[in-house]
């Protein structure tokens, strides 16, 4: 503990404990940090929540000590080995591992479904290259295969984690890599429509209906957007949240159905898509997943 006055140290274990029943991410934070090592900081997913960058919601707190400093164990939080050497910002008072630490933290994962979405937001939120950003990585992660993977497959263009994991979900099934938020022009009509993921070659669009598409505003914009690029001759293929993440082989079914209307061809599905998209991977997004499945598609 990093108080050595036992007063101060009672004093800060209260707050502790009255700052864990909050609730709120920041607050809990802030109340690991003052009770662990001088020199630690808030990392892996953590951090990467407390950034909105796309990770796993997990309960603990991560927190990583230094070397050689004493370790604080409690239930509430996950300690790390910190390196003195990490990249480390200071967010609403808080150490805190940047983007890039968090991908460096968490890049000894072996799931593309950790992996891809959290590259994905690092690309999106730092505007750094994905070159640079592989060069940075596999300087401090020399080596690792899934990491590579995850690298080869991230795209800074996807606009939201379950979208992230469609895109996954198509690529280690076999299929070709869609283009992401790709813009459809309507030149009759001086418009033009962005579609999630896309093969243009094909005219498929590939839509995922995440929380705010159950809006009953929003169902009546998609449905008109869509009933457009249908008239622009695209195949709109709609993925359901339910779908995408109880159901991912079936999504591939329609997806290859929609491919063989387009193509004459029947892609052959990638068995490999089970090894990736597990009941373990599933329950790791259990936030991004409604309460109550059902939603009509369009």
């Amino acid at each position: 503990m990093r108080a050595t006055d036992p007063e101060l140290a009672v004093y800060h274990q209260g707050l502790y404990e009255s700052a864990l029943d909050a609730g709120d991410l920041l607050t809990r934070c802030q109340a690991v940090l003052l009770i662990a090592p001088a020199g630690s900081y808030i990392s892996h997913a953590t951090a990467g929540r407390l950034q909105g960058l796309w990770v796993p919601n997990t309960a603990a707190i991560d927190v990583s000590v230094l070397p050689g400093r004493c370790r604080v164990m409690d239930s509430h939080f996950a300690v790390h080995r910190g390196r003195v050497d990490a990249r480390v910002r200071t967010l609403a008072g808080l150490r805190v591992s940047d983007p890039i630490q968090v991908a460096a933290d968490l890049g000894y994962s072996p799931q593309l479904t950790v992996l891809t979405p959290l590259l994905d937001s690092v690309l999106r939120r730092t505007e750094t290259s994905k070159d640079w950003l592989g060069a940075e990585l596999n300087r401090r992660l020399p080596r690792l295969r899934r990491l590579q993977q995850a690298l080869a497959f991230a795209d800074a263009r996807s606009e939201s984690a379950p979208e992230s994991l469609l895109r996954v979900l198509l690529l280690v099934g076999g299929f070709p890599a869609p283009v992401c938020q790709y813009k459809v022009v309507d030149s009759k009509n001086d418009r033009s429509y962005r579609v999630d993921l896309a093969y243009p070659a094909l005219k498929i669009a590939v839509e995922y209906n995440g929380r705010h598409h159950r809006d009953k505003v929003q169902r009546a914009l998609d449905k008109a957007r869509r009933k457009a690029l249908r008239r622009l001759g695209w195949k709109v293929v709609v993925i359901e949240a339910s779908e995408l993440f109880n159901d991912p082989g079936g999504v591939l079914a329609r997806i290859a159905v929609a491919v063989n209307e387009r193509s004459g061809q029947a892609p052959t599905i990638d068995p490999a898509w089970r090894d990736h998209f597990t009941e373990h991977a599933s329950r790791l997004w259990a936030d991004q997943q409604p309460k109550k499945a059902g939603a009509q598609r369009s």
